[in-house]
């Protein structure tokens, strides 16, 4: 019995979706760096910064499995 499988890549161009995965880690890096290397670090806008990274990388994660997943709404078309 084979399993189906509830995703299935059908566009090459949706893999650009999960680089904001690196860039939002490389981005949380490089906003440690800036605020927390001077005289006086603010925690507050590191937090602040860390926060947009993390919504960057939760929504293309959600749009990569949203257009890769069967749905009548954002992907009709899909291979069941």
């Amino acid at each position: 019995m084979k399993k189906k499988k509830w995703l299935v890549v059908t566009s090459k161009w949706s893999y650009l979706l999960l680089l904001s995965i690196p860039i939002g880690i490389m981005k949380i890096v490089f906003d440690y760096q800036s605020t927390m290397m001077i005289s006086k670090p603010n925690l507050v806008q590191f937090l602040y910064d860390s926060v947009v990274s993390v919504l960057i990388i939760i929504i293309g994660i959600i749009l990569f499995i949203k257009m890769n997943t069967y749905s009548h709404w954002i992907n009709p078309n899909h291979p069941k």
